[in-house]
């Protein structure tokens, strides 16, 4: 028999806030380097380890000495990051609000560079608002190390098996529940609320 759900844990990009790597870019470089940017395997792979508490500084020496091509997209990134998140995810604050009002704590679990989290807090107000935040730069560990997962429990006072687990990555839903937790990989605000509703956690 299931457990009911006694709390909820958010992941914050595309989930709580929009998030788009190109958008710092945009009318900054041309397509070519803007696609070029976006698809550089190598990139994304430090930016990996930043989510895991790689600082920028070490970042730009780290492109300076091992992919020199990225080095004026990755500054402009950097410079504009905070372009990166135009806004809230449509409908996410308002299911928040609805499971704090029936009483659920709720919490995020984010993968986020440790020296620009005030980017998302700006642009969604309501993650002031969750009972606590892990943020995976800050910890040293990322999504979907099932360290951070086992984190989350420990610090949030959890048991994962009544804990639903919210993120749009595929990957991190699967080492999610590997630890325990309920989960819902999301796509949209609409989608969650129907599930909550049919676990019985918000009303219809």
């Amino acid at each position: 028999m299931t457990q009911p759900i006694r709390a909820v844990i958010f992941d914050v990009a595309q989930v709580i806030v929009q998030w788009d790597p190109r958008l710092p870019l945009q009318g900054e470089l041309d397509k070519q380097a803007v696609d070029a940017f976006a698809h550089h395997d190598r990139f994304w792979a430090l930016n990996a380890e930043a989510d895991a508490g790689l600082r920028i500084a070490d970042m730009r020496v780290r492109i300076d000495a091992e992919m020199p091509e990225v080095r004026t997209a990755f500054d402009t990134y950097v410079r504009n990051f905070a372009r990166c998140v135009p806004g809230p995810m449509p409908g996410t604050t308002e299911v928040i609000g609805e499971l704090q009002a029936a009483g659920l704590p709720v919490y995020g679990l984010s993968n986020w560079w440790a020296e620009n989290f005030t980017v998302p807090r700006a642009m969604a107000p309501v993650i002031d608002r969750l009972h606590d935040v892990i943020v995976s730069g800050e910890v040293g560990l990322a999504k979907p190390d099932p360290a951070i997962f086992q984190l989350a429990a420990t610090r949030f006072g959890l048991a994962p098996a009544s804990t639903l687990f919210v993120d749009d990555s595929q990957a991190n839903i699967e080492a999610a529940a590997q630890v325990g937790y309920v989960t819902h990989h999301f796509l949209d605000a609409e989608g969650l609320r129907r599930e909550l509703v049919h676990r019985g956690v918000l009303s219809g």
